[in-house]
């Protein structure tokens, strides 16, 4: 069997489907990486804005060793969030210091998500423009 040059050769209409299969390939790939990221997104039910974390405060008592110039103060377990441009503080119960630790956590896995759902978008839609005839 002798080899043909011309028929290994893809004819012009074939080209651009070649061409525009790469495209085709990676916007299926990041159609499916988008619909992970959005099932990530509503995995979070429960979520605080904030961060929790551990403060060393005086009482106020003027008797008490945390009033003294040295003394050594009161660690406190606080709930921080903004709230109208201003930064608000709570003091958390030990009862609910695990729970809001979580709620926070996950609220910061939800930011993440929506950032990387950002980045995928704008590939996603440049994906779209090479499969544009110029």
């Amino acid at each position: 069997m002798r080899f043909s040059p011309r028929r290994n050769r893809p004819q012009s209409g074939d080209l651009s489907a070649d061409a525009a299969s790469r495209p085709r390939q990676i916007l299926d790939r990041l159609s499916a990486d988008y619909a992970r990221h959005v099932h990530e997104l509503l995995r979070h039910r429960e979520l605080i804005k904030g961060s929790v974390y551990q403060i060393q405060t005086r009482c106020g008592n003027p008797s008490c060793h945390c009033a003294k110039p040295r003394g050594v103060r009161h660690a406190a377990t606080v709930l921080s969030w903004s709230e109208a441009g201003k930064t608000r503080i709570r003091s958390l119960p030990k009862a609910d210091r695990a729970r809001m630790r979580r709620l926070t956590e996950s609220y910061r896995h939800l930011r993440q998500a929506r950032a990387g759902l950002g980045k995928l978008h704008q590939q996603i839609l440049d994906a779209i423009d090479h499969l544009e005839p110029v």
